[in-house]
Parts: structure tokens; C-alpha cells; sequence
């Protein structure tokens, strides 16, 4: 199993999740022209994506879904309130799918589930994917609190991409008004670096090897500070190799 970040942040989100030689796109926040631009640098132009899946119907997550399906000729696979509330930007793509929370799917070759998260949209899911040999991976942004049903999706992954959107700190002290401060940190908002770092400290385990801190906030984070938080949560857990991923930054690796 290969995962590819092409994109991570509110300027637009893409992750190619790929594996052997079948592939699908979660989210597709930024342009289908540099989507596919990206998935070529890196290598995997060679992938057959056979759907897109999206996990809410905010902009940084749709922008490019419309195009893409078009030009790949691939279904749009998202809850039912989702796939209602991001109707207008995917007029026209081959064919929408709804999937239902807790639903396990066979897609492009992986068994992938759909779990809750808690977002100001209408029915926001993460996902969860398991190759045929059994590696897993798992994404979870977007989501203001890490419930007990985001754990046990999580737990047992061999990759995981976490939402570490904010320092508590800085957003404080930042220059946001004060209800765009409640909304982020709110319990349909985005996880803070102190909350990425206690989910990540209940899903340490032997066979956990890549961690990408996902969805990092230009104006109220820094890599760094995402950076110190989840290091410190995986504590002497050595083998784990730790990410943070910044705008326009292209991270991967495979199981």
C-alpha cells in the first residue's frame, strides 16, 4: 500500500491512497490540472484511480472533484449529506455514490470504511483502508473532537494522516476574530496540536510506521510546534517515522 499527501492545509486537500496498481483520491481540494500534475512528479501517474471519495463538502475538500471524475471517468463516493450539500460542484460527474457511516466498501482493491468525525458540515467522515495483504492506513481531519469511534478507527493502523491544525497558544494570541477563535477550537472545528498529540499517545502499537500531522494552520501553527507535540506523545517509540506537512507540500510512503 502506497499514500501519497499531494495536499494538506485550507488552501485544499488530496491524498492518493494506492495499492496494487489500483488506487483511490481522497478529497480533491485543489485543481484536477494540479492533482494530476502532482501525481506524475511523484511517481504514481501509473495508478488507476477508480473513485474519488470525500470526507465533507467544504471547498478545500471539493474544488477540483467535478473535473477529475469527469476526466477519469470515476464515481464521487461520500455520505448522503454530504454528496446533497456538495451537489452544485458536481453537476455532471459520471456517477455519485452515497456510503453510509460504519460502511465497509470494496473499492479499487482495498476494504475501505467510513467513520464520523465532528465538523461544521453537514455529515463529514474520515476513512480507514485495508489492503489485501492487510496493511492499513487511516485519515482523519476536519473534526474538532476525537471521539471514541475516530479511536477505533484509527487504532491498529500501520499509517496514519492526523489533523494537528492549530497551537492553542497562537490562536489565542492571533489576529482571528474571536468567533472565528471559538468556531476552530470549537467541537465541530479542527484538532489542536495538544489534541492530536493525546489521540496519537493512545494509538502507539508495534507495527504503527508513518504518522503525517495533517491540515496544519498557516496563521495559528507552525511545524515545528506540531512537530514537538506529536514527538513528545510517541515518546521512545523510535521507529515511527513522524511527518509534519505544510501547503503545497508532497509527502508519501508505503507499507
Amino acid at each position: 500500500m502506497r499514500l501519497i499527501v499531494l495536499a494538506s492545509g485550507s488552501s485544499g486537500n488530496a491524498t492518493l491512497i494506492e495499492s496494487g496498481g489500483r488506487a483511490v483520491l481522497l478529497d480533491a481540494g485543489i485543481s484536477a490540472r494540479e492533482t494530476l500534475r502532482r501525481i506524475a512528479a511523484v511517481g504514481a501517474g501509473d495508478a488507476r484511480i477508480e473513485a474519488i471519495l470525500l470526507t465533507h463538502e467544504h471547498v478545500d475538500h471539493v474544488r477540483g472533484a467535478r473535473v477529475l471524475a469527469r476526466r477519469l471517468e470515476v464515481p464521487v463516493m461520500a455520505t448522503p449529506g454530504t454528496l446533497a450539500a456538495a451537489a452544485p460542484c458536481l453537476a455532471d460527474v459520471p456517477e455519485t455514490i452515497a456510503i453510509a457511516r460504519g460502511e465497509r466498501l470494496a473499492v479499487a482493491g482495498m476494504k475501505i470504511t467510513a467513520f464520523g468525525t465532528t465538523h461544521d458540515a453537514a455529515e463529514p467522515v474520515g476513512y480507514r483502508f485495508e489492503s489485501r495483504r492487510g496493511h492499513r492506513a487511516a485519515i482523519a481531519t476536519d473534526t474538532g473532537v476525537v471521539t471514541a469511534e475516530v479511536m477505533e478507527a484509527l487504532t491498529g493502523v500501520h499509517v496514519l494522516g492526523l489533523e494537528s491544525n492549530h497551537d492553542l497558544q497562537m490562536l489565542a494570541e492571533g489576529p482571528y476574530p474571536p468567533f472565528l477563535k471559538r468556531r476552530i477550537a470549537g467541537e465541530r472545528g479542527h484538532l489542536s496540536n495538544d489534541d492530536a498529540a493525546r489521540a496519537l499517545a493512545g494509538l502507539r502499537w508495534k507495527g504503527l510506521e508513518h504518522v503525517f500531522a495533517l491540515h496544519l494552520s498557516e496563521q495559528n501553527n507552525t511545524a515545528a510546534s506540531a512537530q514537538r507535540a506529536l514527538a513528545r506523545s510517541l515518546g521512545a517509540t523510535t521507529h515511527v517515522r513522524l511527518e509534519t506537512i505544510e501547503r503545497n507540500q508532497i509527502a508519501g510512503c508505503s507499507v
